[in-house]
This record gives structure tokens, C-alpha cells and sequence, in this order.
């Protein structure tokens, strides 16, 4: 008798075991899933990075100069942008100088295929 609760109790362990692996498995798939669409509503084929550099200025540059020459399509204008270049570099004037630094943020986009 001993022997067949102890098959009973050994196949009620592998039942369960199984229906755990199973369920982990479903669970894993539905996140899966969901990252996957999720991606897919962005509804762009393709992908902008932005990065951040650092640039001199020479004689003759004014803030408003560079942010014509470096904005980017996400800024309505270039007062905006300017004042995002003012907050980026700590600036709290439009006044540079030749030999500053400037961190300058642009952008580059992948395409997916």
C-alpha cells in the first residue's frame, strides 16, 4: 500500500510542477505580447535618438545664432530652444563668450527595416 501513495503523491507533485511551468509560461507570453504592441502603437517607422555634444564658440557667435543653426523639429521656436540651451549650460543670460563651451543637444534618427 505504501507504494501506491507514494506513486500517487510522486504524480500529484508532477501535476502541479506542470501546471506551474505552464502557467509562468502563459504569463511570460501575455507580457510579451503586450511590450510588442505597445511598441507597435508608437506608429513611426522609425526612431530618434538624441544626444548631447559639447561645441566652442568662436567670435561673432550669439546664443540665437547657434540655436537657428542646431534646433531641432521638436522646438516650436527658437526663443524655446534657446532658453533650453540657457537651462542645459547653466546660462542665465543670452550673453557667450569666444572660447566657452556650449552643450548643444541634436538629433539622429534610425530607420527600421
Amino acid at each position: 500500500m505504501r507504494k501506491r501513495s507514494s506513486v500517487r503523491s510522486g504524480k500529484k507533485s508532477f501535476k502541479r510542477l506542470f501546471a506551474g511551468v505552464i502557467l509562468i509560461l502563459i504569463i511570460c507570453v501575455s507580457f510579451g505580447a503586450f511590450f510588442v504592441s505597445a511598441h507597435e502603437k508608437a506608429g513611426t517607422d522609425d526612431i530618434v535618438y538624441k544626444y548631447y555634444k559639447s561645441i566652442e564658440i568662436h567670435p561673432g557667435d550669439t546664443l540665437w545664432n547657434i540655436a537657428e543653426d542646431t534646433m531641432t523639429d521638436e522646438y516650436s521656436s527658437v526663443a524655446e530652444y534657446v532658453q533650453v540651451l540657457k537651462d542645459m549650460n547653466n546660462l542665465h543670460s543670452d550673453d557667450i563668450q569666444a572660447g566657452q563651451n556650449l552643450i548643444i543637444a541634436y538629433n539622429d534618427t534610425a530607420y527600421l527595416e
